[in-house]
C-alpha cells in the first residue's frame, strides 16, 4: 500500500507541475473585448511578439484590421506576402517575420473571437 501511495503522490506532484502551464494557456485572451484598454499595444492582445506586430502593422493601417483576423498561420503568411507584393509593406527580416507569424497565429489565430 505504501508503494501505491508513493506512486500516487509522485503522479499528483507531476500533475501539479503541469497545471500552471495549462492555466496560462486558458488565461490567454481570445476575444477583442477582453484586451485591457490600458495595454501599451492595445487593441492587440498581450503575448510574445506583440511589439513586432504592433510596429509592423500600425505603420500602414489600423490595428483593428489585425484584430478583425482570426486566421491560421498559413493565411497570415499569405497576407504578409500580399501586403509586401501589392501594398508596399517593407519585407520584414526572416526572424522578425517568424516572430510576427508566431504571434498572429497564436494570439489572433483561428480561435480568436475578434
Amino acid at each position: 500500500m505504501t508503494k501505491h501511495v508513493t506512486g500516487c503522490g509522485a503522479a499528483i506532484a507531476a500533475l501539479l507541475m503541469v497545471l500552471p502551464l495549462q492555466a496560462s494557456a486558458e488565461e490567454r485572451i481570445t476575444r477583442y473585448a477582453d484586451v485591457p484598454q490600458d495595454f501599451e499595444f492595445y487593441p492587440l492582445p498581450p503575448g510574445e511578439g506583440v511589439e513586432e506586430v504592433y510596429y509592423g502593422c500600425i505603420a500602414c493601417h489600423s490595428l483593428r484590421t489585425v484584430t478583425n483576423g482570426g486566421y491560421s498561420r498559413a493565411v497570415w503568411d499569405e497576407l504578409l506576402d500580399w501586403m509586401v507584393e501589392n501594398q508596399g509593406m517593407m519585407e520584414p527580416e526572416p526572424d522578425i517575420r517568424n516572430v510576427m507569424l508566431d504571434y498572429l497565429s497564436t494570439y489572433i489565430g483561428e480561435g480568436w473571437e475578434g
